[in-house]
């Protein structure tokens, strides 16, 4: 799976939640449904930056090692 089908599925999983929360009776269980959703939604705005993070320490590593030797 790649960065963008992951922060797809995010995305999707945010919706259901916030569809979950408009639905539920109880205040708890609204209130549990509404902050995933956000949580998750969060998260697949990250996705892209936390790759581009990790790409860059890689390289980094990299150069370091190339360095070395």
């Amino acid at each position: 799976m790649d960065d963008e089908q992951l922060a797809d599925l995010h995305k999707f999983l945010a919706e259901y939640h916030r569809r979950l929360a408009k639905e539920a009776v109880l205040d708890v269980v609204q209130q549990y449904h509404s902050d995933l959703a956000q949580r998750l939604a969060d998260e697949a705005a990250l996705i892209p930056r936390r790759t581009a993070i990790a790409q860059r320490l890689r390289e980094g590593e990299q150069r370091i090692r190339d360095d070395k030797e």
